[in-house]
């Protein structure tokens, strides 16, 4: 499919068999003319350097070539769409195919592309924008929201107004258990649906998904375990989770939450303002292939072709410049010459 829509004699397809015992076949896909030659050469070396038995998916080969680092943040990205692959290699990065996996490994990566859609390049820029917009919200809701909540409830009280603080202490008067208590049996319990949503049988997975989560929720509430606020606060968070568009990296978003949960619980907004410290700073330590993680935000000199919103197309004219490729422009200065001619 790669060769089928990038019909040009530069993309070289180089195989590397991988494993001691399957000799698992990994196809290294790069464009010659385009592609930094020492990005080439580190996935070359990482890949060749591998002394094991068997490889049996991509999901094995990218643990094996990405570093330890402290967060786990994912330092490549898998895709099983081919325009959203060739769309990398367009733009000088390299793909790695492991043979019998459907997914594709795009390295290196940076923040941004997480959170990048490729049908967001299909939309008109102003679309596209107000998407990524949600977005950036949705990370937010889905990493500190139980965090705030507890924050606030537990230790600053005096930022809700009156009637609501009287709402959620009126909620939770029949509620024999602490809060921290509360929201941990929700989110493990919202957790469970989730998983048991998608090992079920397609046809009552969505069923038991919905049906699950408004039984369970309306009896705890009923029973008295839980409040019906915290309820609401659950159901957002996990509603946001899901317009994450990259599944590793939300769920690295979501198992972190737990981490900012209970630093709420232990020194309210302190707690999360310092762990939110520690975590960016770790962040902008992370490398991906020699490229840093927070590129177009930290460092600030490369951010030429990788801004995180998208500019009318005809202004798409560089590729990242942190990617140093061979061709730094990929259209000219004036696109449209139907236009301006």
């Amino acid at each position: 499919m790669l060769r089928r829509i990038v019909n040009n004699e530069s993309l070289t397809i180089e195989n590397i068999e991988v494993g001691k015992i399957t000799r698992t076949k990994c196809a290294l896909c790069y464009l010659e003319n385009i592609t930094n030659p020492d990005l080439i050469a580190e996935v070359k070396y990482r890949i060749n350097n591998l002394e094991i038995d068997s490889l049996l998916s991509s999901g094995q080969l990218e643990q094996l070539i990405s570093e330890t680092n402290r967060l786990s943040v994912p330092e490549t990205l898998s895709t099983e769409r081919p325009d959203k692959a060739i769309s990398y290699l367009l733009n000088g990065r390299v793909i790695v195919i492991v043979n019998g996996s459907p997914y594709a490994i795009v390295m290196p990566v940076t923040f941004v592309d997480f959170l990048s859609s490729p049908d967001d390049k299909n939309l008109k820029p102003v679309f596209a924008n107000f998407i990524k917009i949600i977005r950036i919200i949705a990370l937010f809701i889905t990493l500190l929201l139980p965090g705030l909540y507890i924050a606030m409830t537990s230790f600053h009280q005096e930022i809700l107004p009156t009637e609501l603080l009287f709402s959620i202490l009126a909620s939770r008067d029949n509620v024999p258990f602490p809060v921290i208590v509360e929201i941990i049996l929700l989110e493990v319990s919202f957790e469970l649906i989730r998983e048991a949503g998608l090992r079920v049988p397609s046809p009552i997975g969505p069923t038991i998904g919905i049906v699950g989560a408004i039984v369970l929720g309306q009896a705890a509430v009923s029973a008295g375990i839980v409040s019906p606020i915290l309820i609401i606060v659950v159901a957002i968070t996990g509603i946001s989770s899901f317009a994450i568009p990259d599944y590793s990296f939300g769920f690295h978003i979501r198992l972190y939450r737990f981490l900012f949960l209970l630093l709420g619980f232990l020194c309210g907004f302190l707690g999360i303002s310092l762990g939110l410290f520690v975590y960016i700073s770790y962040l902008a330590e992370t490398k991906s292939f020699g490229v840093s993680y927070l590129t177009g935000f930290s460092p600030l000199d490369h951010v030429k072709g990788n801004n995180y919103f998208l500019s009318p197309i005809w202004k798409r004219e560089f590729r990242a410049d942190f990617l140093n490729s061979k061709k730094e422009k990929k259209q000219e200065n004036i696109s449209m010459n139907w236009k301006y001619k």
